[in-house]
């Protein structure tokens, strides 16, 4: 099934389920979550939800949007290593993993990943979301199809607005 800016959060459930379960993608990084994934997550590991962000989540955004990076391993010398949750090629929270490690898998990750970034990360309302993630795009940055600006923004000139700096709110 190809994954477009139109495939659905059940559509692309569907797709991501078809992990194999080796670890692999999880060896070199860790997946985001979402703020409204917190507590339930916290709560599987029972934890308080404060100490769960402190001990296991980085905040990052991207596009301008708040994101938490949950930690990775590192190993020495290298800027990564496997997702905290990796315990023997299986995912320890996996009952409750985040949507975007639900998503993204092996085969397919690249797209979902840049289907997760357009639908729960760029934010059309948000200026400097808008510029970010034209600059994502015009730097090489993964592009599905039905996800180019043009398309996603219904105001022509707003958008080339808020791509020369003419609007910033």
């Amino acid at each position: 099934m190809k994954i477009t800016k139109d495939t659905t959060t059940e559509e692309a459930l569907k797709i991501g389920s078809d992990c194999q379960r080796c670890g692999r993608c999880c060896t070199y990084g860790s997946g985001f979550m979402l703020e409204s994934e917190v507590a339930r997550i916290a709560q599987f590991l029972k934890l308080p939800k404060d100490r769960f962000v402190k001990d296991f989540l980085l905040e990052t955004e991207i596009f301008h949007t708040p994101v938490f990076k949950i930690r990775s391993l590192k190993k020495k010398d290298a800027p990564y290593g496997p997702c905290m949750f990796l315990e023997k090629n299986m995912c320890g929270i996996h009952d409750v993993k985040p949507l975007h490690c639900r998503v993204c898998n092996c085969k397919d990750g690249d797209d979902l990943h840049a289907w997760f970034m357009v639908h729960y990360c760029l934010n059309i309302y948000d200026p400097e979301s808008v510029r970010q993630y034209d600059s994502y795009v015009k730097t090489g940055g993964r592009m599905i199809p039905g996800a180019e600006l043009e398309k996603l923004f219904p105001d022509k000139q707003m958008l080339r607005k808020i791509l020369s700096y003419e609007r910033f709110k």
